[in-house]
């Protein structure tokens, strides 16, 4: 008997522990860091990525997503030109997406964190971000926010007056696959 127990178990487990494959509806993805003092803010667009997330057992998510580099919009034309072309900052031609990818998800009192590796350029680093997953109905929001030191990424060279900090922030509008919503 408790062999048909554990035979069952082992069956049923990774049926119940299958983390649901979320489709991306809308993404924002936005920066602040500042220029001798002053606040300069930022988004990307062109968000493609990947959500397989399960509230209940993080641990068997995968997440996944980079954005078009060349879609950096600061509201200052000059500006943005020179972020997408000089060889310190994003050179868009060369390097035309950021990516980040989950290595490690974990509950949290407040929420999640994730492990990712951010790639941007040819430099990839482990950044801990901490996340929330809101989920109403068929549907879910992930926000996450974290702050960087964009010298890490070997971003921006000495570039007077720039701060070395750089806040991130996501979220994604999520909902279930039609099958799942079921």
């Amino acid at each position: 008997m408790i062999q048909y127990l554990l035979l069952t178990a082992c069956i049923v487990a990774p049926i119940l522990l299958k983390a649901q494959t979320w489709t991306v509806q809308t993404a924002n993805t936005s920066f602040r860091t500042s220029m001798f003092g002053a606040d300069v803010d930022g988004t990307f667009k062109g968000f493609k990525g990947t959500v397989i997330f399960d509230p209940l057992h993080p641990e068997t998510a995968r997440i996944s997503g980079s954005v078009e580099a060349a879609t950096l919009s600061t509201s200052n034309r000059l500006r943005d030109r020179h972020l997408k072309e000089k060889d310190q900052f994003f050179e868009v031609a060369k390097y035309p997406r950021i990516a980040m990818k989950s290595t490690k998800i974990e509950k949290t009192v407040t929420g999640y964190t994730g492990t990712f590796d951010l790639t941007l350029k040819t430099v990839t680093k482990s950044v801990f971000i901490p996340f929330t997953f809101t989920k109403t109905g068929a549907n879910a929001v992930m926000k996450a926010a974290v702050e960087i030191n964009r010298k890490d990424w070997k971003f921006g060279g000495n570039t007077l007056g720039m701060s070395n900090k750089v806040k991130l922030d996501f979220e994604l509008n999520l909902s279930a696959p039609v099958s799942e919503n079921k």
